[in-house]
């Protein structure tokens, strides 16, 4: 779902997933006229000595589902193929995504919901490299040139290390 859509009076919930179960629960909730969101994010994993990206859920086995304040039928929900259930912290009703971080998560995420780096890192800012060989690895900002290389300052094997990396491959801390 794009962001922006979607009714403006309607509220977003967290549906559990069963295990492997979010295309088949996307594609059911679809049907039932029910519009849904998975932010999702790059990472890189090591395979067979390689750094290879993929993109993966954000939150892991969980699903936003934004159901309008008029549709009494939100219990068929719970018995959609791929959904576990709705998440309810008190018996009897779901409970409600707050606004702010739905907007928050819509509005850093692309079109087809994978998350973007922020516009903004500051030179001093600490940040976690999220792709390529320093995967995971912890660093400071040490200055910003241009816009599609950022300097780092990271700490390997007790000396500061200088490297350059594009703003999509960082996450901020």
């Amino acid at each position: 779902m794009e962001p922006g859509q979607g009714p403006d009076n309607a509220h977003w919930y967290l549906a559990q997933l069963k295990p492997g179960g979010f295309e088949r629960a996307t594609l059911n909730l679809k049907r039932q006229h029910y519009e849904t969101f998975m932010p999702l994010r790059k990472v890189s994993e090591r395979r067979r000595g390689l750094f290879r990206a993929s993109i993966r859920p954000l939150f892991p086995g969980y699903l936003f589902v934004q159901i309008a304040p008029d549709r009494r039928d939100w219990r068929a929900i719970n018995s959609t193929y791929g959904v576990a259930r709705l998440v309810a912290l008190e018996a009897g009703k779901p409970t409600e995504v707050p606004h702010n971080l739905m907007e928050a998560l819509r509005a850093h995420s692309d079109t087809q919901g994978r998350m973007q780096p922020l516009e903004k890192f500051v030179p001093g800012g600490k940040v976690r490299i999220i792709d390529g060989p320093f995967a995971k690895q912890l660093a400071e900002i040490e200055a910003i040139a241009g816009h599609d290389r950022i300097c780092l300052l990271m700490q390997m094997m007790g000396q500061t290390v200088r490297a350059q990396v594009g703003p999509q491959d960082l996450e901020a801390l």
